[in-house]
C-alpha cells in the first residue's frame, strides 16, 4: 500500500455537510473560524473566497472545491472587496434535502454552494494536519482531478435531485472527496508541500516512506531504507532530513506511535501486544518512546482517549 493510503487508514477522517448557500449576487459572506476542516463545494457561479489575515483573493467557479484545512476564518464574495455579513446571522431554512438552506436575493447570477466540515482524528490532527495550507483549492475541471471532477458532478446531482436518502450519499461522499482533494492538491506543480507530504514528490523516499508505514515493526534503520530506496545512505538521510524536516529514524518513532494510538483506540489489546506490534521487544522501552512522543504514558492515554 502507498505510504499516504496507509497514513490516511490509521487516521481517520469523516466528512459531514452542515449547509448549502443560494447567493444571488452582489453577496459576500464571512465564516468564522471552525473547530474542525471546512470546505465548500462550488455548485454553480463563481466567486472569490480570501483566509482572514491572507491579502489575496483566491477565484473559484462552479465545479471547484475549496478546503481551509485549519478551519480558519474566510470571506467568500461575488467579487473582491465585497461587503460580507456574518454567516451565522442569515436565515438558514432547511430546503427540499433537509439541509438549512442560506440564501442571499437579489438580482444578479446565482452561486450555490454545499457547505461541510471534514471531522479530523486525533492522530490525523497530530500527523496530518501540520502537514496542510491554510486553502486548498481543488479545481475540479483540472485533468490531474478527473475523479474529484466525477465525484462533485454526483455530489451536486444528488443535492439538486432531493431523492430521499440524497443527504446520506452525499455525506458518504464527502469523505471520499477528501482523499481526493488531497491527491489532486499533490499534483499540483506549486503546491505548498511541507513535511511527510511533500516527500510523496520524491520516488525514492515516496518508496521508503511506503516501507514503514506498511511495516512500522520492522528494524528499519537509514542503510535499509537508503538501499530500498535506491540512493547511497548519506545522500538518501540528507534528503530525508532536509524534506520531511526530521531523521528516519525519528519519523519511524513518531509513526509507531500513530499506529500505537489507533490500535489502543481502536482494539483491546495489551500494552504489552501493541508494543510489539509497532516494534517494541519491550513494554518499558515502549513506554518510554511513547511519552517521548506523546507526552504521557501508553496507560494514561489509553484511560483518557477511551474516556
Amino acid at each position: 500500500m502507498d505510504a499516504l493510503s496507509r497514513a490516511l487508514q490509521l487516521v481517520n477522517v469523516s466528512g459531514s455537510l452542515f449547509s448549502r448557500a443560494d447567493l444571488d449576487a452582489p453577496w459576500g459572506v464571512h465564516s468564522r473560524r471552525m473547530p474542525s476542516a471546512i470546505f465548500h463545494v462550488v455548485v454553480r457561479g463563481a466567486g472569490f473566497v480570501t483566509v482572514d489575515d491572507e491579502p489575496t483573493p483566491v477565484p473559484f467557479r462552479a465545479g471547484d472545491m475549496i478546503v481551509l484545512p485549519h478551519g480558519d476564518a474566510h470571506t467568500m464574495t461575488d467579487l473582491p472587496g465585497r461587503q460580507a455579513l456574518p454567516m451565522e446571522e442569515l436565515v438558514a431554512p432547511p430546503g427540499p434535502d433537509g439541509l438549512p438552506c442560506l440564501a442571499l436575493h437579489g438580482e444578479g447570477p446565482r452561486t450555490s454552494l454545499l457547505c461541510g466540515t471534514f471531522l479530523l482524528s486525533p492522530d490525523a490532527e497530530d500527523h496530518l494536519l501540520p502537514q496542510l495550507p491554510r486553502l486548498i483549492h481543488a479545481q475540479g475541471g483540472a485533468p490531474t482531478a478527473a475523479w474529484l471532477d466525477q465525484t462533485l458532478r454526483v455530489m451536486a446531482d444528488e443535492v439538486e435531485s432531493g431523492r430521499p436518502g440524497s443527504a446520506t450519499v452525499v455525506a458518504r461522499l464527502a469523505d471520499i472527496l477528501f482523499v481526493q482533494v488531497l491527491r489532486a492538491w499533490l499534483q499540483e506543480p506549486d503546491a505548498d508541500r511541507r513535511g511527510w507530504l511533500a516527500a510523496l514528490a520524491d520516488p525514492h523516499l515516496a518508496k521508503a516512506l511506503a516501507l514503514v508505514h506498511d511495516a512500522p515493526a520492522e528494524p528499519w534503520t537509514a542503510e535499509i531504507l537508503a538501499r530500498a530506496a535506491g540512493l547511497s545512505r548519506t545522500v538518501f538521510y540528507e534528503r530525508f532530513t532536509a524534506q520531511v524536516g526530521e531523521s528516519p529514524a525519528a519519523y519511524l518513532t513518531r509513526w509507531r506511535m500513530v499506529v500505537a494510538r489507533a490500535w489502543m483506540r481502536r482494539t483491546g489489546a495489551s500494552l504489552g501486544e501493541v508494543a510489539e506490534r509497532v516494534g517494541y521487544r519491550s513494554q518499558a522501552a515502549f513506554h518510554k518512546a511513547f511519552k517521548r512522543v506523546v507526552g504521557t504514558n501508553p496507560g494514561a492515554w489509553r484511560r483518557e482517549a477511551l474516556a
